[in-house]
Formats: C-alpha cells, structure tokens, sequence
C-alpha cells in the first residue's frame, strides 16, 4: 500500500497508532480526505518534502520548477541545448525562457529529473507524486524552425518520455502529475487538442500501474473542459478558486469513481481561506463523489506566484498548508440539510450556487 493511503485513511485513530489496513468498503468512516499539494518549488527540494509531509500533506509533488524554468528544465531533461532561448510571454502564466528546438529537433533521455527527486524522498520514508510538462504543452511553448510542426516533433519525443515513465514505474512509483498549462488557452486549434489525445492516450499505455493526474493552466479549463474530461487520467485537478466556472460542469459530468482534485486554497494570495466556505463546496461535491477519490489541494502550486515571494513567505506556506488540511479535515465539515447558497464574492472567489450556476 502506497504510504500516502496509510497516511490518509484512517478513521480516527490517533496520531501517531499504527495505520489499518485501507478499504474502500470503510470509505464512509474516513475522518480525513485525502490531501495534496501541486508542488513546492525550492532550492531544496528535500525541505519542503519534509515541510508539507510534516504538515499531514498526504499527496506530495515533487520535481516541480517554478513556471519560468519548466520549459527549459523538460528542455534539457529531454537532451535540447538551452544556450538559444529567448524571453517570451504567455498570456496565462506570464515571461518564461523559450528554447528554440533545431530544425527534425531529436529528443532523448538525458536525466530522469522526476524520479532523482522522487527517489530522494523515498529515502526519507515518503512516497510523492512527480511532475512533468505535458509532451504538447512543452513543445507548443518552445519556438520552432518553418517546416516543423508541433505533430512531427510529438513522433519524435513521445519515445523519451515513455522511457522516462518506465524508469518511474520502475523506481515504483504510484503517480505522476502531468502539467498541461496550454489547456488554459482559449482558442487552442483542434490540431492542437488532437495531437494531445493522441499523446495522452500513449502516455496512459506507457504508465502502466501507475495513475496520471491532470493539471491545467491557472484559470481553469474553459471552453476546453469536455474535451480534458474524456482523456485518459487517473485524476484531474480543478482550480476552483480561479477556474470556479469548470466547477458546475465537473459536479454534473465527472465520475464518481475517478480521482478529483479541488483545488481549494489560494496559492496566489497570502490571505487567508475561508475555512467554513471551503467546507460547503467539499460537501457539495460529497453529494456526488465517493470520498475516497477525493483530494484537497491548492489552486496552483505552492511558492510559485510571484505574490508568494515576499520576506515572510517562511510564514505564508506553512499557513497555505495547514489551511489544506482543515479543510479536508472531516471532524470539522458540518452535515446541512439544505442546499449549498450563494456566497459573498468578497469571502471567496468560487462560489458555486445550488442551481449549478455560479455568481461572478
């Protein structure tokens, strides 16, 4: 059993007692959900691993680069020379460095950076759940030569990344999150969304044992969210802070046996969440979701937004933590008769009404 369904399947046994045995037949009595992070971008790593696991985080992200390096960092993990890259802007994340792939740009495996980082915290005793750039997000934000296309380059790094898989699942690991910030774009050509099924539908192959989770841009989905929901992941995470409105449609259209991710507490902000506000689209979602398939997680990953870069940051992410795992917390999520009410905008960015609406 993975050490994170230990951690986060007990019903009330006390800190510290011997894990039992997890079933999904107990999945009412659970007294937590299941907790997570979408990364922790530091200089040392392995600190932060301890932090968030210290913290009762039970689903760790590690090898996650803060956005202005994750281009050029999958760049050089794949064998590309990073010393042509230009300072572009995206219009969702802002300025990154942008590597300019030769013209037939040949990728290999030059050094698993995913599971270096997930074989360190097995060595501290703690299981995590590695990152990657998704395989057409990395290659639609790098520049091209004329006469290469995002479709021919695909053909030609989909090997290095099975390969990478393969050295994951061999390490034994149970997850890997894949990164797909171009899903927050909304006019993606349908080229773009086809060669992304094709990708996703290898990578699904490839990985095995092991459950892919799916993560977006800030801002959620958009007009792209029945297209990601029918891909083949293990689990989605739904930015429900600043993508409130996927929020609706994922209630009314996601199974209740995949695994969701909520992404509940501000990463860009250090102000504080509105605990008692987070409970209510918990068990709004409850109603539909089978609670061992459920995750509490941030909106976006942790100490990588610029708002989160101040002298107290020290401060700030162990408060982002610990706000994750009150609001997963069981114990405190009153039972209501009635139906989820609108909420105050100037509480809480998402507010979900009953009626699958949403207030802006």
């Amino acid at each position: 059993m993975p050490v994170w369904q230990k951690a986060a399947c007990h019903d009330g046994t006390a800190e510290g007692a011997p894990a039992r045995q997890y079933s999904t037949d107990h999945f009412p009595n659970i007294a937590r959900l299941l907790t997570a992070t979408l990364g922790f971008p530091d200089a040392d790593e392995m600190r932060g691993v301890r932090c968030q696991h210290a913290a009762g985080i039970s689903h760790i992200a590690t090898a996650n680069s803060p956005w202005r390096d994750r281009v050029v960092q999958t760049a050089r993990m794949f064998g590309v020379g990073t010393d042509n890259t230009v300072t572009a802007c995206d219009p969702m994340h802002g300025n990154y460095r942008k590597p300019i792939l030769r013209p037939g740009q040949a990728f290999h495996l030059a050094r698993n950076w995913p599971r270096d980082a997930f074989l360190a915290a097995e060595q501290l005793g703690i299981s995590t759940r590695p990152v990657l750039l998704g395989p057409v997000s990395f290659l639609a934000l790098c520049g091209m030569t004329k006469g290469d296309s995002v479709g021919q380059g695909l053909m030609r790094l989909l090997p290095a990344y099975i390969e990478c898989f393969e050295q994951l699942n061999n390490a034994g690991c149970f997850w890997i999150q894949i990164d797909e910030p171009i899903l927050a774009h909304p006019g993606l050509p349908a080229a773009t969304l086809t060669h992304m099924d094709v990708a996703w539908h290898v990578l699904s192959e490839a990985s095995r044992a092991t459950s892919l989770v799916l993560v977006g841009g800030g801002g959620g989905f958009g007009r792209h969210l029945p297209f990601v929901l029918q891909l083949p992941f293990g689990g989605l995470h739904v930015d429900v802070v600043h993508g409130y409105r996927d929020f609706p449609y994922v209630l009314q259209h996601f199974p209740a046996y995949r695994w969701l991710s909520l992404g509940l507490v501000d990463s860009c902000s250090a102000a504080p969440t509105h605990i008692g506000m987070a409970h209510g689209i918990v068990e709004q979602t409850l109603r539909s979701h089978r609670p061992d398939r459920l995750m509490i997680a941030p909106s976006g990953a942790l100490s990588d937004s610029n708002a989160l870069t101040d002298p107290d940051i020290t401060n700030v992410l162990p408060q982002k933590m610990s706000e994750i795992v009150a609001v997963a917390s069981r114990r405190t999520i009153a039972r209501r008769s009635a139906s989820i009410r609108d909420f105050c905008e100037n509480d809480i960015r998402f507010v979900p009404c009953a009626d699958n609406s949403v207030r802006h």
